[in-house]
């Protein structure tokens, strides 16, 4: 096994090699059901390829109780990060209004004095 660092995480583990011959990638789960659980996978699948099936857990799996906190605390995060996005799309809405009611507030004030 070659000891190079997996990409975007330093770990104290040597990324195995894939069957493919590859320095494996590390990635973390973020489904409900292995919430924050790391593991090496085929670098080939990135890029939307298949690869070559390389896949183990790096992580024990989480006591059920742990795994059902941390699954609501994913689950609640992206309930924010929804709410951040509407309230985004709602701030930008109202710019344009204020910009078109400021615009039309000149074009009056502007458009009597002339």
């Amino acid at each position: 096994m070659r000891k190079e660092p997996p990409r975007g995480e330093e770990v104290a583990i040597a990324a195995p090699d894939c069957y493919c011959g590859r320095l494996a990638r590390l990635q973390t789960s973020w489904t409900e059901s292995n919430p924050l659980r790391r593991f090496f996978v085929c670098p080939k699948s990135e890029r939307g390829e298949k690869g070559c099936g390389f896949f183990v857990w790096v992580d024990i799996e989480m006591p059920p109780r742990e795994r059902a906190l941390m699954a609501w605390l994913l689950r609640t995060k992206r309930e924010f990060e929804d709410q951040i996005g509407r309230a985004r799309a709602r701030e930008k809405k109202l710019w344009i209004a204020l910009f078109v009611s400021w615009a039309f507030v000149f074009m009056i004030w502007f458009g009597s004095v002339v």
